[in-house]
């Protein structure tokens, strides 16, 4: 395996995602109902205007604002009434010195200049006409055409994820389906003689394999289709023979585990004889520090720690973001904030302590409480977490109500 100085996590975020500007998936047309949570592929456009008619904001009376201009509640206007006009029932023209009445949504016909809401209006017992007694200004209650947006206008930029209401202006556009990126996919191999099936019945020596379920669940929250293609005894021959398959499966290599300084882990020395090209061997940062990112026959591949919790950590940090800019994403991280720590830490690891931590409300705001088990193999230690903490190497010794970076995780 090549030596590589131990990158930065910024150096390391930065390698990654431009890789990811590299292999970004090809576009498909899907329907619009399978279409959510996916990321738009190419913009849409209005091709009309929307409303494409002037209509009432209210339900009421349509006039025009002159055969009424006058009227005052010791000097009311009556106008008689023609046929109403109700949502998708159009009145072409209103007759001079009448009104209508409309409906919500119902199209102003030519002639009406102003709609008096039905609770201000009243009506001659006798012969049902209209008593107007004040009249608000011209325009009042019209929702204008192409108020919403002009035939042309960019509705719904690419890269916009697919929201329960971006679908619904993408139906108002009258679209049935839309150009999405294609879901990357993703080939995940779990590493280690120790490893077994989690319907199996672990010995002392063994651990169950719950490294596969989390990494499908953050390939599938990121856009992807995750493969798994099991677990890899600790053979190079094996490892070999796996990882080829894995480049001719998926778009995407995964494996967790397999990557340390063991010296039975088998994918060290499997990349090693593929002679992969690596651009991370290694992060400044714990949990992770064994993170590995290169390329195998040419499709990217994710080298992961076997300890669960510093799998998920590195999963999060690193692979789901990629995962979501290969899937067009413009916006693939998670929510970034300055909060304060609620206790004091201290960071003596040489690295970027990267803390499992919950968001909590103080008497002077949000705050990060670090949780209390920060083991790398503690995969407990995630439940409950709403955030990762940033304890930076060059602050060795962070006070209570000190700010520290924090990303939103789940």
């Amino acid at each position: 395996m090549p030596t590589l100085p131990l990158h930065t996590f910024e150096t390391t975020r930065d390698l990654i995602m431009a890789a990811a500007a590299t292999h970004a998936m090809p576009p498909e047309s899907i329907p619009l109902d399978q279409a959510l949570g996916r990321i738009l592929a190419a913009d849409l456009s209005a091709s009309e205007d929307l409303p494409m008619a002037d209509n009432s904001a209210m339900d009421g009376y349509c006039l025009r604002h002159a055969d009424a201009a006058g009227a005052r509640p010791d000097a009311p206007v009556t106008l008689p009434l023609v046929a109403g006009i109700d949502a998708g029932h159009p009145l072409e023209t209103l007759p001079e010195g009448h009104a209508a009445y409309i409906a919500t949504g119902g199209m102003i016909p030519a002639g009406a200049d102003v709609v008096l809401k039905i609770e201000d209006a009243t009506l001659t017992p006798d012969t049902g006409n209209l008593v107007v007694k004040s009249l608000p200004p011209v325009g009042t209650f019209i929702r204008r055409r192409g108020r919403d947006r002009r035939r042309g206008d960019l509705v719904l930029s690419r890269g916009e994820p697919l929201t329960p209401f971006a679908l619904g202006v993408a139906a108002s556009l009258g679209r049935m389906a839309v150009e999405v990126a294609r879901r990357p996919r993703v080939c995940i191999l779990t590493s280690g003689d120790e490893v077994v099936m989690p319907f199996e019945t672990p010995k002392p020596w063994q651990v169950r394999n719950s490294n596969a379920t989390i990494l499908q669940a953050f390939v599938r929250s990121a856009g992807g289709e995750p493969l798994d293609l099991g677990i890899v005894r600790d053979d190079p021959e094996a490892a070999i023979a796996a990882l080829g398959e894995a480049a001719r499966l998926g778009d995407v290599i995964v494996t967790s585990g397999g990557i340390s300084m063991g010296r039975c882990d088998p994918f060290v020395t499997a990349l090693e004889r593929m002679n992969a090209p690596l651009d991370v061997r290694g992060v400044l940062m714990k949990p992770g520090k064994p993170l590995t990112f290169g390329r195998i026959h040419g499709k990217p591949y994710f080298g992961l720690p076997g300890n669960q919790a510093s799998s998920a950590v590195t999963a999060e940090l690193f692979l789901r973001p990629f995962l979501a800019r290969l899937c067009g994403s413009l916006r693939p991280d998670h929510r970034l904030a300055m909060l304060p720590l609620t206790r004091e830490l201290q960071n003596r690891t040489g690295r970027d302590d990267f803390l499992r931590a919950r968001l909590v409300s103080t008497a002077t705001g949000p705050a990060a409480e670090p949780l209390g088990h920060q083991d790398s193999h503690l995969l407990s230690s995630l439940l409950g977490a709403d955030l990762l903490a940033r304890h930076p190497v060059d602050r060795p010794l962070l006070a209570a109500g000190d700010l520290v970076e924090c990303r939103f995780i789940g």
